[in-house]
This record gives structure tokens, C-alpha cells and sequence, in this order.
């Protein structure tokens, strides 16, 4: 019985496959080589086309003229260490998509450049079908264009998209899907959107994203477009979106929101920073007859924008869209929104059910405007808010219903609202456009003005840092006596710090600025890293053995002047 047993243990030892790296390289081989980091394949698709489960491809430094289809599950295409892959697609028809993953799962693709797919519906990555635990991350995607011609006109028949996900199959869900710290930028969209998650898609994180400069929406969360043949699975759902800069999302034909949610279920669009797009942050639902439901927007900054800071409801209820109910609106910061003086300030509601809006701040633009409610808003609370206007309390103005109040104590006494909010200023760190910085100073009156009976064990303010300091304070920054200012010095304009939150090498780049020193504290005060030997314009900080958490990094110049800014660890 023991030799039985150790023969049939070591036969299905060999059919075991032991998990390998292979590698491809421009000065590769295909056919002869054998993948090996001496001998690495040639083309990124022959790699993957060779790998087997539990394999993983590194991609050397070059260019790569393919696109890529990922043949089987259970494998990982990333950029080799201190490699810089480009993928160019230019002039590649063969598929949509640079990258297609297509029902498969356990898929990680990182750290890779993904550019130049021109053609109608053109995509950067297309995740579609029964795909489980798929993760997208550190890519850098642009110039994903539906037409060649900048000029071409735009309707609904013309798409492209930076990365999409489709959950197509009726009865078995996209699941832990991940979409991480990922730079989306320079493309022309069409009528479609930069990051979106739609159909049959339950439970998914896009966390980590700077997107910028498309031709429409930043990131979109969908449901009730028919992705999936049956409608109870057909939305996105349980999902979050959170720590993603998105800004100068603009569409010449539409208002385009730099994060929506059209048609999702219980979601939550978490710590963002929205700013110069139509949209800060819109949730809705376009289709008729259906419902986005919680939907909870808590702890973002949205400044600068088109139209406004905060979009909700169905737009055109009942007969022209769908409606949003038990949703939740919570301590965001929203600043100087509505550029165009389209007259909606900082708050546009249209039709919702249930909603709650506390703890937030709005501080409007000189057009002193707060809001445009256009229908009414069933069992509304409207509560614990801080208001401001430069111009003060007797210019305060806000269209609600169809009547016009002119000043704060009208708004309040019209409405029945926000009887325990406060006409104040919130007393900003900075209100600079160019470089605001939305903590709160000591003496703000935001402090300790939230809703008294708000607890939460998980919720965290735009440092990480828990909101957990007695009475919860108005806006995104819950201050800390101890801390003090928590980034008493705005990082400049010359110093780039990302990814942040990071988990594996945080980088900070400067031009015009001559660093000599960069420290890094716990916040405990405990020394976690000092470097003072720098490499002109680039520092690397290898941050993998931190534990999860927030930590402080200090910047010093050669003239004695300090940084100071949060970054966070996941």
C-alpha cells in the first residue's frame, strides 16, 4: 500500500504543472526561444498563447505593435520590474479592444501602456462575459479615439472606451472585479464613457484612477441598458468607487459627469476628487421605469465644475427617465461650482425618493447660487449643513420647486430644511482654484457641526483618518487637534506624488524644485524612512513592507521650505 501510495503521489506530482515566469522582449524570439528571461519570446500574444494556469508573462521595456486577446484563466500579464512596456495599436484592427479578457477569471494584467486604438467602438481594455476576479491596474491608457478625424461628427453611433466592462451573461455575474491606479487620458469617447461598469456586474472597486481629458464621462456605473438578457441581473451593484482624481471630462454635446451612476445598485462613490468636468458627481437613471437605488456619495470634493458639484435624481420623471431613491449624500466638500452660470450652483436635484443630505459644505461661486431643485423630493432630509457665499446670508440664493428664495433665511423657512445648518464661512486652508486645499483651519466653524447622532466605525475623512473625533465635522476633513492641519503646507504645483493610496512603490517627481531631504512618519511619530541622497527630479519609495495605514511625508528644498502631505497605504 505504501509503494502504491508514493507511486501515485510522484505521477500526479508530474502532472502538476509548477507555476513559471516567462518573458518577452522587441529583441526576442518566437518559436525557437524558450520564454526564459535569457530567451524571451518576441510578441506579447505568443507569450500568453504558451503560458498554462498560475503562469505569469513580464513584459520587457519596448514597443509592442499587437493587440491582445487573454487565452486562458489564471494568469498574469504585467510590466517587468523597472520595465515600461508600450503597447501600441496603431493602425490594428483585428479587435476592438488592446486588451480582451472574455469569460475568463483569476486574470491580472499591470503596469502596462496601452495606446492608439483608433476605430469606431474602439477600447483600451474589454472585460466581458462570466470574467471572475479580474484586476486592471498601474496601466497607463490614452488615445483610444472612435475616429481617426478629430472633426468627425458625434451621435450615439460613434464609441469608444478607455475600459469597459460588460457582465453579458444573464445568470452568472462579473465578480471581484478591480479597477486600480490607472491613468485614463486624451481620448475622444463619443457617446460613451472613460471607466464603465455595466450589466451583470456584482461586486467590484474602481479605487486609485486619474482620468482626465476625455470628450465625456470620467467613470460610469450602468444598469438597465439590456447587457444582460435578464433584468434582475441586469446593473451594476455592491460596488465602490473611491480615491480617484477625475478632471477636465467636458463633452461638447452633453453634460458629462466626471463620476455617474446611471442606473446602479447600492454603491458607494467614496474620498474622489472631482473638478473642471459638467458633473462633479451625478447620480440618475435614464431609463424609464426603472431605479438606481443606495447610492451613497460621502467624503468627496467636487470644485470647479460646469454645471454643478452634486447632480440627483431622474432628470425628466416619469415619463422621460427612471427615478433614485434611499440615496445618501455626506460630508463632501463642494466649492465655486457651476463656471458656465448656468444657475445650479452648487446642488441639482431633479426627482429622488428617500435622500439624505448632511454634513456637506457648500461654499458657492461668486454667482452665489446654491441650488436648483426642479421637482419635488418625497421625504427628503435636508440637515446639518454648512452654507456659504461670499457676497453673505441676504444674497444667498436658490431656485426649489419653482420658487426663488433670495437670501438663507428665506431658503430655510421655504423649504422646512436644514434647520441646524449654518450660514458660515468654513474657513478653508486654501480657496485657490489652481491648488485649493479643503481641510479645515482650527478655527473653522465646520468643526463638531455635523449630525450629532452620526456613527460610524468605517467611514474615513480625505486623509483615511476616521471620523470618529467626538461630534462629526461638516465636509471632507475631520480635523484632529493632535494632527493639527493635517497637510499644514500644500504640496506644490512642481511636486507630482502618486499613486496615493499606493501599496507597492510610491513615486514623487518634481521639476523647478531641488529636493535635499524626504522623510516618512507613521502616525505615531515612528521614523519610517529618511532619504537625503536624491536623484534629480525622481524619487521611488518602496513602500511594500509598510502596513496599511496613513502616514505622513515630509519634503524638504534647498531653501529650507517644507512639505507636508498625507499618503495612504493599502
Amino acid at each position: 500500500m505504501k509503494v502504491s501510495f508514493l507511486i501515485g503521489l510522484c505521477f500526479f506530482s508530474l502532472l502538476v504543472k509548477a507555476q513559471v515566469n516567462y518573458y518577452v522582449s522587441p529583441t526576442g524570439i518566437n518559436t525557437i526561444a524558450n520564454g526564459t528571461l535569457v530567451a524571451p519570446w518576441l510578441t506579447i500574444q505568443y507569450g500568453l498563447d504558451h503560458l498554462s494556469n498560475g503562469d505569469t508573462l513580464n513584459v520587457m521595456d519596448g514597443t509592442y505593435a499587437e493587440k491582445i486577446n487573454i487565452p486562458i484563466s489564471g494568469i498574469t500579464l504585467r510590466s517587468y520590474t523597472g520595465a515600461y512596456p508600450v503597447v501600441n495599436a496603431i493602425g490594428l484592427t483585428s479587435q476592438t479592444a488592446i486588451i480582451q479578457i472574455s469569460s475568463k477569471s483569476n486574470v491580472l494584467v499591470k503596469g502596462l501602456e496601452l495606446k492608439n486604438s483608433i476605430m469606431l467602438d474602439a477600447q483600451g481594455v474589454l472585460i466581458n462575459g462570466t470574467s471572475q476576479n479580474v484586476t486592471i491596474s498601474n496601466c497607463i491608457i490614452h488615445d483610444i479615439h472612435f475616429s481617426s478625424n478629430a472633426s468627425d461628427a458625434v451621435n450615439a453611433t460613434t464609441n469608444a472606451q478607455g475600459i469597459i466592462v460588460y457582465g453579458s451573461n444573464a445568470t452568472t455575474s462579473i465578480s471581484n472585479l478591480k479597477i486600480l491606479n490607472n491613468e485614463l487620458y486624451n481620448c475622444r469617447l463619443g457617446y460613451s464613457e472613460g471607466i464603465a461598469v455595466n450589466g451583470n456586474v456584482d461586486g467590484f472597486e474602481v479605487s486609485g484612477n486619474n482620468v482626465h481629458d476625455l470628450t465625456n464621462i470620467g467613470i460610469v456605473l450602468i444598469g438597465h441598458e439590456g447587457i444582460s438578457s435578464n433584468a434582475a441581473t441586469d446593473q451594476a451593484r455592491n460596488g465602490i468607487v473611491k480615491h480617484n482624481i477625475v478632471h477636465d471630462c467636458i463633452s461638447a454635446y452633453a453634460t458629462s459627469g466626471g463620476l455617474y451612476v446611471d442606473g446602479g445598485k447600492s454603491i458607494s462613490i467614496e474620498n474622489n476628487t472631482s473638478y473642471h468636468n459638467g458633473y462633479g458627481i451625478e447620480i440618475g437613471c435614464e431609463n424609464i421605469g426603472q431605479i438606481a437605488d443606495a447610492i451613497t456619495v460621502r467624503n468627496n470634493v467636487c470644485y470647479n465644475n460646469q454645471i454643478c458639484a452634486i447632480a440627483l435624481g431622474g432628470f425628466a420623471y416619469p415619463s422621460g427617465s427612471g427615478k433614485v431613491t434611499n440615496s445618501i449624500i455626506r460630508n463632501n466638500t463642494c466649492y465655486a461650482n457651476d463656471y458656465s452660470h448656468s444657475g445650479n450652483g452648487e446642488l441639482y436635484l431633479s426627482y429622488s425618493e428617500g435622500t439624505l443630505i448632511e454634513n456637506n459644505i457648500f461654499h458657492t461661486s461668486a454667482d452665489n447660487k446654491l441650488a436648483y431643485a426642479e421637482l419635488t423630493q418625497p421625504a427628503l432630509q435636508f440637515n446639518y449643513n454648512v452654507f456659504y457665499c461670499s457676497a453673505g446670508a441676504s444674497s444667498f440664493s436658490v431656485v426649489w420647486n419653482g420658487n426663488n428664495y433670495g437670501n438663507y433665511t428665506a431658503f430655510v423657512s421655504g423649504t422646512s430644511s436644514n434647520a441646524n445648518s449654518l450660514f458660515a464661512n468654513p474657513l478653508f486652508t486654501s480657496t485657490v482654484l489652481a491648488s485649493p486645499d479643503f481641510h479645515l483651519m482650527a478655527s473653522s466653524p465646520a468643526i463638531n457641526k455635523g449630525n450629532p447622532s452620526f456613527t460610524t466605525t468605517s467611514e474615513k475623512d480625505l486623509d483615511d483618518q476616521p471620523r470618529t473625533n467626538g461630534i462629526v465635522d461638516c465636509g471632507v476633513d475631520e480635523y484632529y487637534v493632535l494632527l493639527g492641519n493635517k497637510s499644514s503646507t500644500a504640496v506644490s504645483s512642481n511636486i507630482m506624488i502618486y499613486p496615493n493610496p499606493s501599496h507597492d512603490a510610491l513615486n514623487i517627481q518634481y521639476k523647478d524644485v531641488v529636493l535635499t531631504k524626504v522623510t516618512v512618519y507613521d502616525l505615531s511619530g515612528r521614523l519610517m524612512e529618511s532619504l537625503s541622497s536624491l536623484e534629480k527630479e525622481n524619487v521611488s519609495l518602496d513602500v511594500s513592507s509598510y502596513a496599511p495605514g496613513l502616514y505622513q511625508l515630509i519634503l524638504l528644498d534647498d531653501s529650507g521650505h517644507q512639505w507636508i502631505q498625507k499618503i495612504l497605504i493599502d
